[in-house]
Order: C-alpha cells, then structure tokens, then sequence
C-alpha cells in the first residue's frame, strides 16, 4: 500500500512536471511569433519610408527576403 502511494505521488510529479514545461514553452513560442512580427513591421516602415521606392525596387528586396 505505502509502495503504491509512493509511486502514485511519483507520476503526479512528473505529469505537473511536465505541464508546467510545455506551457512555459508555449508561452516562449508567442513572445518570440511577436517579436518577429514586431521587426518584420519595423523593417517594412524602413524600407517604405525610403524615397522613390519603385515598384521594382521592392519586388527585389522582397525576393532577397528583406521585405
């Protein structure tokens, strides 16, 4: 019976463990999906905030990935 508490208690602390992992993990994916969108928006303004940006001008740095 104490065996069978034991191990009980046991695979409670690994599950709250576990738990307590992936959501800090999934909290860490949202602040980093943020960020990206954050500099993504930060570059574009940059980039549109240039003079005489041609159409083909921005159709190149989209291709390099700058857009």
């Amino acid at each position: 019976m104490k065996n069978a508490v034991v191990f009980i208690l046991f695979i409670s602390a690994l599950l709250g463990a576990y738990l307590l992992g992936r959501s800090h993990s999934e909290l860490k994916i949202v602040k980093e999906q943020v960020e990206v969108i954050k500099y993504v928006n930060k570059e574009k303004a940059e980039i549109y905030s240039k003079p005489n940006a041609s159409r083909s001008e921005l159709l190149k740095l989209m291709r390099i990935g700058k857009l």
